[in-house]
């Protein structure tokens, strides 16, 4: 194989920072902290060689204004932005030669992927590899100068860069715990555990999730005064909203109240402007929380919100393979639904997926292995058709059982707990 073509740093960034970007960074794909990303990119690009990683900056108070139309609007302006930047940086690479695919961390996503992965590649650990920050206890990557109001994109360069750059030695996260205290859903803790499940129902209600789990409401009302009882005419107003123009977020709480970047000096000195002009405002918002039953956030909102009224929905998150089920549950974990349970399950799937995993639950936390590991106190078996039925309820545990396509081996009772740890 010929060497990699040596591109430029300097020129590159002046073509990306030309197009409007607000910061560039640069990373090899075989940086040793990309190695799990690395897999998906060559599926996708198998002649990649390196990226391009850039920031745009989003206007601060638009983000953090109270009316999350106002910093809605912020986000999605930003986001259209961020594909022009690409754009336009991937049409000048392609005018002198250098082919290139820019990548964005926005919608549309491959959602039909079967790892059940949308991405090609994560834009956050891309961001920290290229020295353009790192992720905070808010999950989202802190700019040294911009905090975390920023949005990430990428571009996918045929060639390596003359000189890369390093992730950050230091953090810009102030541990000051807002992101935390702030969250409607508390699916951001103060000892760094986050949910990713509780925040994505809540803040992309209409959006990822929160749209199948309309349409099914749509579908199983009998009537319109059926469906007027599920859903109020002001949301089916919102959804409208959404679908004809653009989707707001009804959230981003995480974002608004970080104080990180150039403002940490000054927080550092005095937070009580901070916190009476940002977070306040925030907390004491009157608002409907979005939360599925049986969930952690179920039992947060009216402990630490009493004036938010909670709105229970269905996650709308149903996996379609088993690979994607495995994937995502460390991301729907419910820790407090799992107080008390101490188990080690063995899986087996067998039929059109073949799968052996290993989830250990202990401690209010989850580890997830492949292969079968240790000794476990459950053995599930199962054909992986009849198992995602069981999933989306369009099949029965027992009868599944009296066929013999799901075996049981242990402590059946755990099974049950199981599940309390992944409401739906």
């Amino acid at each position: 194989m010929p060497d990699p073509v040596v591109l430029e740093r300097s020129r590159l960034a002046e073509i990306c920072c030309a197009a409007g970007a607000d910061d560039v960074g640069f990373v090899d794909l075989e940086r040793d902290n990309l190695a799990a990303q690395r897999a998906s990119v060559l599926r996708a690009l198998p002649w990649a060689r390196s990226f391009m990683v850039f920031v745009r900056r989003l206007n601060r108070h638009a983000v953090r204004a109270p009316l999350r139309s106002l910093s809605s609007a912020e986000f999605t302006e930003g986001a259209h932005d961020v594909k022009a930047i690409i754009h336009r940086t991937v049409r000048a690479l392609e005018d002198e030669g250098v082919r290139a695919v820019g990548i964005s961390g926005l919608f549309p996503m491959e959602v039909g992927r079967p790892d059940g992965s949308p991405t090609v590649v994560s834009l956050k650990h891309l961001a920290e590899a290229a020295g353009l920050g790192l992720m905070g206890k808010n999950r989202m990557v802190l700019h040294p100068r911009f905090g975390a109001d920023v949005y990430l994109g990428a571009v996918a360069l045929d060639g390596a860069v003359d000189v890369a750059d390093r992730p950050l030695e230091t953090s810009p996260c102030l541990d000051c715990n807002l992101c935390a205290v702030t969250c409607p859903t508390g699916a951001i803790a103060k000892d760094g555990h986050f949910s990713f499940g509780n925040c994505m129902t809540h803040n992309y209600r209409e959006k990822v999730g929160g749209f199948v789990e309309w349409v099914h409401t749509l579908a199983d009302s009998r009537d319109r005064h059926d469906y007027r009882r599920r859903v109020s005419d002001k949301e089916t107003l919102s959804w409208w909203q959404s679908l004809g123009y653009e989707a707001n977020t009804h959230c981003d709480y995480c974002i608004a109240v970080c104080p990180a970047g150039d403002e940490a000096a000054a927080f550092l000195a005095d937070r009580k402007p901070h916190f009476r002009e940002v977070v306040r405002p925030l907390r004491e918002r009157v608002e409907k929380v979005y939360v599925v039953p049986g969930s952690d956030a179920e039992a947060h909102v009216p402990q630490a919100f009493p004036h938010k009224s909670v709105r229970r929905i269905g996650s709308g998150r149903t996996p379609d393979s088993i690979a994607g089920m495995v994937m995502m549950l460390p991301l729907t974990f419910q820790r407090g639904r799992s107080a008390g349970l101490a188990a080690r399950y063995h899986f087996r799937f067998y039929g059109q997926e073949t799968l052996e995993a290993t989830v250990d639950i202990r401690d209010q936390r989850i580890r997830v292995e492949s292969g079968l590991t240790g000794t476990a106190d459950l053995s599930i078996r199962a054909d992986s058709e009849a198992w995602l039925g069981l999933l989306d309820s369009s099949r029965g545990l027992v009868w599944e059982m009296l066929r013999g396509r799901i075996r049981l081996k242990g402590r059946r009772q755990l099974l049950a707990a199981f599940g309390r740890c992944f409401p739906s």
